[in-house]
């Protein structure tokens, strides 16, 4: 009888250390584990494939392979200029509205529509019976009332033609339909409210290009930046060129 209680006392202990040595870890492979601060935008399965093939990879020598260490050495002082420059260039770039104004003015011929496009609104519902009711709706009213329906979400977007299959995409840019559907888009059944549709070579409103302007107009500006900053660094350190090698 003894021996069987020292028995079960051995395995509660050795249970509780193991569930104890889990906690926090979200996976094991070897030795090597996988824990809620090391955890990165991945999920559990890639970080398992990733962490196997490294150390299958490091047990073979790669890691020590000088053109790996040579190519390592490169990304990691490009990553350090990137990074001090993006710092510094950052800090004195301002862009107005007005600046993006007067790009916008100056340059209105490079904004406008390489293809026909629709602006939509996404409904994602349950059954084909709510998305032809919603559906319905849409195409009668103006300023039609949906609360009372149980919409999954609702998502915006700007379509060009193309994107869809050739009946959905006659449905959205042929004619003047106000709503497609319902149909079945990634598995889901959704209903598409066109808000208004653009035809090829229209002019894209300041708005739509409000944020590519902005990256332009920055992307310019940051490269001036560089190019100073470059410069004056320079001028500064003691630099040496052999013209044997040039």
């Amino acid at each position: 009888m003894r021996i069987v209680v020292y028995f079960l006392l051995f395995v509660l202990v050795s249970c509780s250390k193991n569930k104890d040595g889990n906690l926090g870890v979200y996976a094991r492979v070897g030795v090597v584990e996988l824990k809620e601060k090391d955890r990165r935008q991945t999920s559990t399965e890639d970080w398992v494939n990733n962490t196997v093939l490294l150390l299958e990879a490091k047990k073979r020598g790669f890691e020590k392979d000088l053109e790996l260490l040579t190519k390592r050495d490169l990304y990691y002082d490009q990553l350090l200029i990137s990074s001090f420059l993006e710092s510094e260039a950052s800090l004195g770039i301002n862009i107005s509205n007005e600046d993006i104004r007067s790009y916008y003015e100056k340059n209105k011929d490079h904004f406008k529509r390489v293809r026909d496009e629709v602006r939509i609104e996404q409904y994602v519902v349950a059954t084909k019976k709510e998305g032809r009711r919603i559906a319905s709706i849409f195409r009668s009213q103006k300023n039609p009332d949906i609360n009372g329906f149980s919409v999954i979400r609702v998502l915006s977007d700007i379509v060009e033609r193309g994107v869809f299959s050739k009946n959905i995409d006659n449905e959205l840019f042929l004619g003047k339909k106000r709503a497609v559907g319902p149909i079945v888009l990634g598995g889901e059944i959704s209903v598409l409210k066109v808000l208004n549709r653009h035809p090829k070579g229209s002019q894209k409103g300041l708005d739509e290009v409000f944020d590519e302007i902005y990256q332009r107009i920055y992307k310019t500006e940051a490269s001036k930046k560089h190019l100073l900053l470059l410069d004056s660094l320079k001028k500064t350190t003691n630099i040496f060129i052999n013209p044997e090698y040039q």
